[in-house]
């Protein structure tokens, strides 16, 4: 301990012999504060209006305007007598298109904003229809400066507010207006409200009724179309039945037919039969008449039966085809009276044949002419005149039937088009009970959201503006329904207070760094050279401390008192500056002590990759995966977040654990300058060895 307090003193009684010490150890404390503080007083306000409002933008209007309800308007004209008073940017109004983009190309203005010739005109679309958007051309120069362009984005922003002003100022001048013959009338903005709310409740009632309504047609439509099934079986069955009657009469009618063409043909057999059989008779009777009674014998005899037995024949086999009882009476009585002659021809002798058997004959003639009369008289009578009757009667039937039959298809196929169109119209039944769900579900979101918006604070006050006829008021509203209440947590009202962080870690790395190169580090006087690495290592370091201390307090009272920086805690911020002032003393010594040229190499890239991935100026998520791998392990990290906390106010234990991480770092320094130190010897001694053969170096 007495050693490094030896080098030390021996240190600083050397540094204060010397005039040109004295000024570099000056200098070295005073270099870097500069830079923090200069670059803290650049940055101190870019973004507000007393700096925006130097940034020249050219703004030319070629607005040609047009007629509006007979009124000629130019919303140009009003955006650049608008934009007169706006102290946002440094507007510079000039009188043609050529002329504002000459002067962005040129690098006199940083941007030029040009209302189009048909801007007016395309702002009024809206009422004929035809919506075109309104354009306003923006032009910037890139090239001139990095940041320009981010703040010149500005006065697009400006001009659109410029323009809702104008044009809102305008609307709320007729709503204002309006309200005024509203009030007049006597109508009352909560009594409309109330109004449209009943109507709204009305419309979902009657949705909700017609959805009832249309889901009890789909239950009748339902039976309906059953009941339709059923009935085409049935008439499908009806039209079975009526085609078997009307086959059945057609059937009939050709039987009766048949029936009376068989009854004709029996009749005239019968006829036939009858005048055969009397044909035979009268040739008996001729034959009787004609003989000569004397010569009769009994060849005459045989010829007498013979005949009558074929006449008997013929009579029975009519008497078995007759059907009416009183032709089969007379036809019985016929063949029992020539049965009885039959019988007569055997009693009576020859000679006594002839009257006997021609007054028989005569009988038998006479039953065949009565047998044959009442044939045609029942024939004509009943068959032929109850047969006509009868067919008439079936034709009736068939054309009745038949008749029928065609109604009964116009009935299948009426019901069949029912069927159809009750099949056709359940989809469309279906559709529209969705859609009267649909409706009613939507007229109740629409009553809630007219229900809030009647009950919310901004209809109130937008009603209070139409009944104030405050046109300025209205504007405003109209302009901004809704106010934004931002709360700032951990406030910071400068921008250059808030980038003090970054700019203050670069002053005091640059301070240790500069320290290390004007500084010799290795203790090279004979009388410490028994002296222990280690002790050589503090005894020098104590003078690097010293400068780090003393670049840290006037860096940090500096921000203070002479920037003007406020600081939620002044006392922990200092002692923030001082530790990561040690730390980064502790790097650059370790370094510079274990390697020497290599270690300053070293210290340079250290402070460039932090420089540019410690997120100083933008956040680290937005940077490249590299250095967020390498952030947790940059100091600039810990002491950044340190001093926000004393800028913008502290956070739980933030404050500590990053003054534990750094105090940590300087320990780790420590240990790797004392163990590379006797290792890399010889690497060193070679490289200055090298520098000194160059010459210049």
């Amino acid at each position: 301990m007495k050693n490094i307090w030896n080098i030390f003193r021996a240190d600083w009684r050397r540094l204060t012999a010397s005039v040109v010490a004295v000024v570099v150890l000056l200098g070295l404390c005073l270099v870097p504060c500069l830079y923090a503080w200069f670059n803290i007083l650049s940055n101190w306000d870019p973004y507000g209006t007393a700096s925006t409002s130097r940034i020249s933008v050219a703004v030319a209007s070629e607005d040609a305007g047009c007629e509006v309800l007979g009124l000629e308007v130019n919303i140009g004209a009003l955006v650049l007598q608008g934009l007169e008073s706006n102290d946002q940017m440094g507007w510079v109004f000039v009188d043609s298109r050529a002329e504002a983009l000459d002067g962005v190309e040129s690098g006199d203005y940083y941007a030029a904003l040009i209302v189009p010739e048909e801007f007016t005109e395309d702002f009024v679309s809206i009422l004929s229809g035809d919506l075109r958007h309104p354009q306003i051309q923006y032009y910037e120069n890139e090239k001139k400066n990095a940041i320009a362009p981010k703040i010149t984005s500005k006065a697009k922003t400006a001009v659109q507010e410029q323009i809702n002003t104008t044009v809102i100022g305008k609307a709320a001048e007729a709503l204002t207006t309006a309200g005024s013959v509203f009030k007049a009338m006597g109508l009352d903005s909560e009594a409309l409200a109330d109004g449209i709310m009943d109507k709204l409740t009305g419309a979902r009632q009657e949705m909700a009724q017609l959805q009832q309504v249309l889901l009890s047609l789909k239950d009748v439509m339902n039976g309906a179309d059953g009941l339709l099934t059923a009935a085409s079986v049935t008439i499908a069955d009806a039209r079975g039945t009526v085609e078997d009657a009307d086959a059945a009469a057609g059937s009939t009618v050709q039987l009766i037919s048949t029936g009376l063409s068989a009854a004709d043909t029996a009749y005239s057999d019968l006829l036939t039969v009858l005048n055969n059989t009397d044909k035979v008779l009268g040739d008996i009777e001729d034959a009787l008449r004609s003989m000569d009674t004397s010569a009769a014998d009994e060849a005459l005899k045989a010829d007498l039966h013979r005949k009558i037995q074929a006449a008997i024949a013929a009579l029975e086999v009519q008497l078995e085809a007759a059907e009416d009882e009183a032709v089969k009476a007379q036809l019985e009585t016929a063949i029992a009276d020539l049965e009885a002659l039959d019988a007569l021809v055997d009693t009576l002798e020859p000679s006594a044949l002839q009257g006997p058997v021609l007054d028989m004959l005569h009988q038998v003639r006479q039953e065949l002419l009565a047998a044959a009369v009442q044939t045609n008289k029942e024939v004509n009578e009943y068959l032929h005149t109850t047969g006509a009757q009868a067919q008439t009667t079936l034709r009736s039937v068939q054309q009745l039937l038949g008749a029928v039959g065609g109604s009964l298809g116009e009935v299948s196929g009426t019901l069949d088009s029912y069927a159809d169109a009750m099949t056709t119209v359940q989809p469309t039944l279906d559709a529209g009970i969705t859609l009267a769900n649909t409706v009613e579900t939507y007229l109740a979101d629409i009553e809630d959201d007219v229900r809030r918006v009647t009950e919310s604070e901004a209809f109130k006050r937008f009603t209070e503006l139409m009944e104030s006829s405050d046109a300025e008021s209205m504007a405003d509203y109209l302009s901004s329904p809704v106010q934004l209440n931002t709360e700032i947590i951990y406030e910071i009202k400068d921008y250059g207070a808030a980038m003090s962080p970054y700019y203050v870690m670069l002053a005091l790395f640059v301070g240790s760094l500069l320290t290390a190169v004007m500084l010799k580090v290795p203790v090279t006087q004979p009388e410490f050279a028994g002296c222990r690495a280690v002790e050589r290592y503090f005894g020098r370091f104590l003078t690097f401390f010293l400068m780090a201390m003393a670049q840290a307090l006037v860096t940090a009272f500096g921000c203070l008192y002479f920037v003007g920086m406020e600081t939620a805690e002044p006392a922990l911020f200092v002692l923030a500056c001082c530790l990561c002032s040690l730390n980064f003393a502790s790097m650059n010594y370790a370094l510079v002590y274990a390697l020497d040229n290599v270690g300053m190499a070293l210290s340079v890239v250290i402070m460039v990759i932090q420089v540019a991935g410690s997120g100083g100026s933008y956040p680290v998520h937005v940077l490249p995966q590299l250095f967020q791998t390498l952030y947790p392990f940059m100091p600039f990290h810990y002491g950044m977040d340190m001093i926000r906390e004393t800028v913008g106010g502290m956070y739980g234990d933030t404050y500590l654990r990053c003054a534990l991480v750094l105090l940590g770092m300087c320990a780790l320094f420590t240990v790797f300058g004392l163990l590379v130190y006797y290792p890399a010897r010889r690497l060193n001694a070679a490289i200055a060895a090298s520098k000194e053969k160059s010459g210049i170096m």
